[in-house]
C-alpha cells in the first residue's frame, strides 16, 4: 500500500477528486493528507515564502479541515521554518507561539510538520496532543539523526532529499527506527546542493513584514544558474520517478510525499497523483516535478520512458558522487534530451538570472541604498 501526503490548494472540489482517487486505488495506494499553512496569521513562517502560497485565513483553514475530514483526508500544519529568529526564546514568542498553537487545535489540526528541535520541546511541553513529522528540512541523512527526531517525538520521518537515491543510508535509517520514513518523490532541489541550509534560513524570514530587505530572490536565482551550469545536472536533481517507486516499496517504504504548494494552485496534482499510483508516465518528467506548472522559462524536456535503467547504479551502490569520473548522469541526460536544445535554453537562463541579479548590482551601486 502507498500512502501519499500532498500540498493542499484548500478547494473542497480538489478533496472530492482526491477522495475519488481513494475509492478508485483503494487496494493500491491512499492519500491520507493535504498539507499546508495559515498565510493570514501572526506566525506564518515555514519552508516556503508566504506571498508564494494560496491565501488561507484561520476561518477558512477551520471549514477546509473540516470538510477533508468528512473525506477521511486528514490535514498537516506545515510549522516548519528553518529558523525562528530566536523567536521562540522571547516572552513574547513563547506567550504566541501558545496561543496559536492552542487555536490550531481548536480548529481541528492533529498533525503539524516540524523542523526545530526547540519547537518539538516546545509543543511536548505544553502538553497539546499533535502527531509530529520531522521536515525535511531537519536534514534527516543517517540512522542517529533520525533516532533524535524519533525521540523528540517524530512518528513519521521526511528524509533528506539529498539521500533519495542513497538505499544503503534508506535502508540504515529504516532498520533503526520504529515509526514511518516518508519520502519526497518530486525534489527539485539540486543533490548536496551548497546554498540548501543557507535558502531554508532564508525563506523562514522572506516576508512582506521584513520591508528592509531589498533582495529576495538572491537564492533562487543562484539555484537556477547552478543547475543550468552543465546539461546533465538536471539528472542530478533530487527525483524519483514513478516507475522507480517499487524500488522503495521493496526496502518497506510506503509514505511518499509530493511537494509544490508554490504551485499548486496552477498545477494538476491529480493528473500527477495518478501517474505515481499507476507507475508509469510516457512523457516530460519535468511535469510531474512541477505538477504540470513550469516554473520558469527554461525548463527542459526529459523523456521520462528513455530514464529506464538509470537508477540501477544507485540499486547497486555504485555511486561514489565523484561526478567527473563517472559520466552516468551524463550518459542518461544524452539518451533523454535533446543536448543542444538543453544547451541553448542553460544560456539564455544564465543570461537572464545574471542580467536581473539586483544583489550584485546594489553592491556595485554607486549611489546611496
Amino acid at each position: 500500500m502507498m500512502y501519499f501526503s500532498i500540498p493542499a490548494d484548500f478547494n473542497y472540489l480538489t478533496i472530492d477528486k482526491l477522495a475519488e482517487i481513494n475509492e478508485q486505488y483503494k487496494s493500491k495506494a491512499k492519500i491520507i493528507e493535504t498539507y499546508g499553512q495559515i498565510t493570514e496569521c501572526s506566525i506564518k513562517s515555514s519552508g516556503r515564502i508566504t506571498d508564494m502560497l494560496p491565501k488561507v485565513t484561520e476561518k477558512e483553514l477551520e471549514k477546509y479541515i473540516s470538510y477533508s475530514l468528512k473525506r477521511n483526508i486528514n490535514f498537516n500544519y506545515t510549522l516548519n521554518p528553518a529558523c525562528f529568529g530566536n523567536y521562540e526564546f522571547t516572552k513574547e514568542g513563547i506567550k504566541n507561539l501558545k496561543e496559536f498553537l492552542i487555536r490550531l487545535k481548536n480548529i481541528g489540526v492533529n498533525l503539524l510538520t516540524v523542523a526545530s528541535p526547540s519547537l518539538f520541546e516546545f509543543i511536548k511541553i505544553l502538553g497539546i496532543e499533535f502527531e509530529l513529522k520531522a521536515s525535511a528540512i531537519c536534514e534527516i541523512t543517517s540512522p542517529g539523526k533520525a533516532l533524535f527526531y524519533e525521540r523528540l517525538g517524530a512518528s513519521r520521518i521526511v528524509i533528506d532529499p539529498d539521500i533519495t537515491k542513497d538505499f544503503t543510508k534508506i535502508k540504515n535509517i529504516y532498520s533503526v527506527i520504529n515509526n514511518d520514513i516518508e519520502i519526497i518523490v518530486n525534489s527539485v532541489c539540486y543533490k548536496n546542493c551548497a546554498y540548501k541550509m543557507f535558502h531554508y534560513n532564508h525563506e523562514a524570514h522572506c516576508s512582506q513584514s521584513n520591508d528592509q530587505q531589498l533582495v529576495t530572490n538572491y537564492y533562487f536565482n543562484r539555484c537556477s544558474i547552478q543547475k543550468a551550469d552543465k546539461p546533465e545536472n538536471p539528472m542530478k536533481l533530487n527525483w524519483i520517478r514513478p516507475e522507480d517507486l517499487k524500488h522503495y516499496m521493496h526496502i518497506g517504504i510506503r509514505y511518499f510525499k509530493i511537494q509544490g504548494r508554490q504551485n499548486i494552485t496552477s498545477g494538476d496534482i491529480v493528473k500527477t497523483l495518478h501517474h505515481y499510483i499507476n507507475e508509469s508516465y510516457d512523457g516530460n518528467l519535468y511535469d510531474l516535478i512541477t505538477l504540470f506548472s513550469p516554473y520558469n522559462s527554461f525548463q527542459h524536456h526529459i523523456d521520462n520512458k528513455k530514464l529506464d535503467g538509470y537508477i540501477d547504479k544507485f540499486l547497486e551502490n555504485d555511486c561514489n558522487e565523484i561526478c567527473s569520473k563517472c559520466g552516468h548522469c551524463e550518459k542518461y541526460a544524452k539518451l533523454s534530451m535533446d543536448l543542444d536544445k538543453v544547451n541553448e535554453l542553460n544560456e539564455k537562463s544564465i543570461r537572464f538570472y545574471k542580467c536581473y541579479d539586483k544583489f550584485e548590482e546594489l553592491i556595485k551601486s554607486k549611489e546611496p541604498l
